[in-house]
């Protein structure tokens, strides 16, 4: 049933969406972001955040350029759907009808299009997308030759050790497949990929500005500068728009573009596109997890669907390419969608994403959210803590990876454990057995947890 009628973007909500980005980018170490939320096509909240050159100090603005990765997958499907329409290919249809030199093993012949949208080739990633992005960042230490397409049909199709299993029978996901997917797009058009989703896709939608080559992107005025992450250190980087990256994540747009392409899903198609095609690319093709925070997870034609977002269907997706990122998400029952741009590549934005969304979904919010749980929970437990006169200490601190670490110190102890979390509980193994970590708060406010049989208070 749609919810569209109780829509709403109070300025305490907006406040509190500002706020969550604000602190997220802090902790994150992102330099600028763009956001931009629409409900049936029409925005009703656009802006960026920070600076979108360090060096500069110019701010991010709703229509900063920025790289948005994997975001591309799904409008590399619509295009193979629109094309499907037009009848000049089957989803049906094996690859090698549309590409004569994929022969990485005998089950080439078998692995149809549709397998390639959603993930399930039976190949384990063999990293050729990962090698030229970090490449062309100047990071890749391979000396693989990945230049031509000729050098990656050469790689891929050496890569039959790496089968799991037949063509649809597990999910793994394979950007090189999506580099397979605009081969066939070109084979069948005549057309450079990038023409193609122009010609289908980018002009019909009005995006003028999104683009997939890195060279037009710096000529405009209002381009991101793409960062990676070196010692502790920002340093200024590119956007590969290398062949072999282009149909997996090449696409180059500002949150305000790429909202118009998101929103086809929620109201704002016009008569655009093909119904049908819509509905196909965000039918779940594959189940990825039976459960997780939001029920069961699937993946469609380039999009991924959750069946329980805080009672709802998401469907969404995030992308990075080694020194930028992206999301979009859309809840169809509110005719809500989410875009977004970073220059990082390791900026959570699907974090932010999916706090934009829940802003709107009655009877529920951000604070329902797992991960702003989980957060919550981190941010009191991180620290330092001594039991009674200090005779042993525990400290909890984050891993790199943004798990919790605990360690315990003293002349009876002295170990390092993660802490795991469940919900609002928070837990360690010891010895094969779990022990949970009673968190209170002590008659002075201080925080304070009980492990076995040690009572710990935060210094």
């Amino acid at each position: 049933m749609s919810k569209s009628s109780s829509i709403e973007l109070s300025q305490d909500k907006i406040l509190k969406l500002n706020q969550y980005v604000s602190r997220t980018m802090q902790k994150g170490g992102v330099p600028a972001l763009s956001l931009t939320i629409t409900h049936h096509g029409k925005s009703i909240f656009s802006r960026g955040y920070g600076r979108r050159d360090l060096e500069s100090g110019k701010q991010a603005t709703k229509d900063t350029l920025y790289g948005v990765g994997s975001v591309t997958k799904s409008v590399t499907s619509m295009c193979i759907l629109s094309l499907e329409k037009q009848g000049l290919l089957k989803t049906s249809s094996p690859i090698t009808d549309y590409l004569d030199d994929y022969k990485v093993d005998e089950y080439a012949h078998k692995t149809t299009l549709s397998h390639l949208m959603y993930h399930s080739s039976g190949i384990a990633s063999v990293n050729a997308a990962e090698i030229v992005l970090f490449r062309d960042l100047g990071r890749d230490t391979t000396n693989i030759p990945l230049e031509t397409m000729n050098d990656f049909m050469d790689f891929l199709n050496g890569a039959a050790s790496e089968r799991h299993s037949p063509p649809g029978k597990k999910f793994m996901y394979w950007n090189e497949g999506y580099t397979l997917l605009g081969r066939a797009i070109e084979s069948v058009t005549g057309k450079p990929y990038a023409q193609c989703v122009r010609e289908i896709l980018l002009k019909p939608l009005d995006m003028k500005r999104s683009t997939f080559s890195g060279i037009e992107a710096f000529k405009d005025s209002d381009h991101a500068t793409p960062y990676i992450r070196k010692d502790g250190e920002l340093i200024p980087a590119g956007i590969s728009d290398h062949a072999t990256v282009l149909a997996p994540g090449g696409l180059i747009t500002s949150s305000e573009e790429l909202s118009r392409y998101v929103s086809l899903w929620t109201g704002g198609n016009n008569g655009l596109f093909d119904g049908d095609v819509l509905k196909e690319s965000i039918k779940p093709r594959f189940t990825v997890a039976e459960s997780g925070p939001y029920g069961k997870s699937h993946y469609g034609y380039g999009w991924s669907i959750q069946d329980d977002f805080l009672g709802h269907k998401m469907v969404q997706h995030s992308g990075a390419v080694g020194a930028s990122s992206g999301f979009v998400g859309f809840l169809e029952d509110y005719g809500v969608a989410v875009s977004i741009g970073a220059n990082v590549s390791e900026a959570p934005n699907s974090k932010i994403g999916f706090y934009a969304l829940s802003l709107f979904i009655e009877g529920s919010g951000p604070e329902d959210l797992p991960f702003v749980k989980h957060d919550s929970l981190k941010e009191d437990l991180i620290g330092m803590y001594g039991d009674y006169r200090d005779f042993s200490f525990l400290v909890i601190k984050e891993g790199s990876t943004g798990n919790l670490i605990l360690e315990l110190r003293s002349d009876e102890y002295n170990f390092s454990v993660p802490v795991l979390m469940d919900g609002d509980e928070a837990f360690i193994y010891m010895d094969n057995e779990k022990m949970p970590l009673e968190i209170r708060r002590s008659k002075d406010n201080k925080v304070e947890i009980f492990l076995e049989r040690h009572r710990f208070v935060k210094k």
